[in-house]
């Protein structure tokens, strides 16, 4: 063997074994992949087009029969339909918050005065887990006659609000409203800390020389936002708002925690995401179908969102390299 056919051969060692290295390095996300997302997924939907057999014991094929039960209850079943609405209310929140995120991200691209310092105020909810920061919302407005009152809650009376806590009228069309309207500012509070660092992030990465020929022109402050700020920072825009539309999935555990697992009358408080957490541990084999059912039309709904919201961003995302 010559020198040239033992540098091929040392080198086809190397090769080898680096593409060894390399894969068993991909063999355990490859298996948790292919077992606890692909299997399971692909479980779930099979189980959307089942019925369970008491007499053979067993799943059979029921064609579209548990889609159209489906759909019937949304007009016979008030808590099916509110289930769902409820789910998309987070999409509303997530624009709250997006919304909150650039007016802040944008004050603190003009470096005001405490910077710093408001930037560790809205970025301490985030450093908090979120059960104790959802529990400790929850008692801000506890009300208990002849006991400890929550801060909140003595605010209200104080300003003359008609205030019992929450608690004891959940069926009241007023209560309900207030407090999807609880539930929502602290949604927007609980996530403001990240969504405001992302954003100005963004903007921090805005070559100054852009915001420098933009003042020599005149440009003001509401101007430079909507002109030069907000085009600019479109592509991290354009994923917060895709994540907006995946987040219908997973909204559960906010209202869950602050109303103490109370969902309300006809399910008035309940999601998609809370009515499949409390029913999974609890189902029996006849009802994994319609928990799969419903699990496999919001995926189908969030996916339709999703892409429809990639498309419409990537036709008014401009191409920006900086």
């Amino acid at each position: 063997m010559n020198s040239n056919d033992s540098k091929k051969v040392k080198k086809r060692g190397k090769y080898t074994k680096r593409n060894l290295f390399i894969a068993s390095l991909l063999v355990v996300p490859m298996l948790h992949f292919v077992v606890f997302w692909l299997y399971i997924n692909l479980r779930t939907i099979s189980l959307a087009f089942t019925e369970w057999d008491y007499f053979e014991n067993t799943y059979k094929f029921a064609g579209i029969d548990n889609f159209i039960e489906q759909f019937r209850q949304f007009h016979e079943r008030p808590e099916t339909m509110n289930m769902f609405i409820n789910s998309f209310r987070a999409i509303g929140i997530n624009l709250a918050c997006l919304v909150l995120a650039i007016l802040i991200g944008y004050a603190f691209s003009k470096h005001i005065r405490g910077e710093r310092v408001f930037r560790i105020i809205f970025y301490l909810p985030s450093m908090i887990s979120i059960v104790i920061l959802t529990l400790s919302y929850r008692y801000m407005f506890a009300y208990s006659p002849g006991m400890l009152q929550g801060p909140a809650a003595e605010l209200l009376r104080l300003i003359g609000v008609n205030y019992n806590g929450w608690e004891a009228s959940l069926d009241d069309p007023e209560v309900i409203s207030r407090l999807w309207m609880l539930i929502s500012v602290f949604c927007v509070w609980a996530s403001a800390g990240v969504n405001i660092i992302m954003m100005s992030s963004a903007m921090s990465r805005i070559p100054k020389e852009v915001i420098e020929s933009a003042k020599l022109d005149g440009v003001g402050f509401w101007r430079e936002l909507f002109q030069i700020h907000i085009p600019l920072i479109m592509p991290t825009v354009s994923v917060f708002l895709i994540n907006c539309m995946m987040a219908v999935s997973a909204f559960y555990i906010q209202p869950m925690l602050i109303l103490a697992g109370n969902t309300g009358p006809r399910s008035a408080y309940s999601t998609v995401g809370w009515y499949m957490f409390n029913m999974t541990p609890i189902a029996q084999n006849s009802d994994m179908p319609q928990i799969s059912t419903v699990g496999f039309l919001l995926t189908v709904s969030v996916t339709f969102l999703v892409i429809v919201t990639r498309k419409i961003t990537d036709k008014l995302t401009p191409d920006v390299d900086f």
